[in-house]
């Protein structure tokens, strides 16, 4: 049967090929830029001993937000990239409402691309020792690994409506508004409901309850169970685009 297991705990930050940080909830936000309080400080100096003047002091950060992983911008003027499977992702700089400055990690991981016009810095971070529940199969001796299937793009759309649609990634929106977002993102098929809205993240809440995530049940978690689903790579930041809202 399936063992209680929880998502990833932790990331493994790179940079310039070595590993700097691994990260665990309850650590201190990891920071990176230019800054001399940043706990990765890079562009200070370059090739010639001279700082890097096109790099913020505060680029941005890495934190932990109620069991999700968050990369945050933290500059007020540059953008960087978050490349996720090779595709750039442009995060803007923070503002006052700190809106869409922000992305969720979700396995395997991501890379962080600040540009400078002296080069590019990179960091890659990893999510780190990928927890997979497992199944017993006495007959062969040894477990075998049971994973979560893909969403169908239809659960893809309606699980991004529900839990992308706000600047923070996994907060959700009511089921009606959602089907709102769903409809006007396919407008030549027929109009989503909410009670689909419903019934598909009540499936996947099932799904992940099989798994042994819990307290992401219920009207009061469901903010958490649209983490989770970020968590486990079942929905990712990117899927956002599906909504033409961004």
């Amino acid at each position: 049967m399936v063992g209680p297991r929880q998502p990833p705990s932790g990331l493994a930050v790179r940079f310039l090929g070595r590993q700097v940080a691994v990260l665990r909830p309850g650590n201190p936000p990891f920071t990176f830029g230019r800054g001399q309080d940043r706990t990765l400080r890079f562009g200070h100096d370059s090739v010639h001993g001279a700082p890097d003047r096109y790099i913020s002091r505060h680029v941005g950060s890495i934190r932990c937000n109620e069991g999700l992983w968050v990369v945050y911008n933290d500059s007020t003027s540059r953008p960087f990239d978050v490349i996720v499977r090779g595709v750039p992702n442009p995060l803007p700089p923070r503002t006052a409402s700190d809106s869409h400055s922000r992305w969720a990690v979700s396995p395997p991981g991501l890379e962080i691309r600040v540009g400078a016009p002296s080069g590019r810095y990179l960091l890659s971070v990893t999510v780190d020792t990928p927890v997979q529940p497992t199944v017993d199969t006495p007959e062969h001796g040894d477990p075998s690994t049971v994973r979560l299937r893909e969403p169908t793009n239809r659960e893809r759309l309606l699980l991004a409506a529900k839990f992308l649609a706000l600047p923070d990634p996994g907060d959700a929106i009511g089921n009606r508004e959602a089907a709102e977002y769903a409809s006007a993102a396919r407008p030549h098929k027929e109009p989503v409901t909410a009670k689909a809205v419903e019934d598909c993240a009540s499936r996947w809440c099932r799904k992940l309850q099989e798994f042994g995530v819990t307290d992401i049940s219920g009207r009061d978690n469901i903010n958490q169970l649209g983490r989770q689903l970020l968590a486990w790579g079942i929905l990712r930041q990117e899927d956002r685009r599906l909504l033409r809202c961004s």
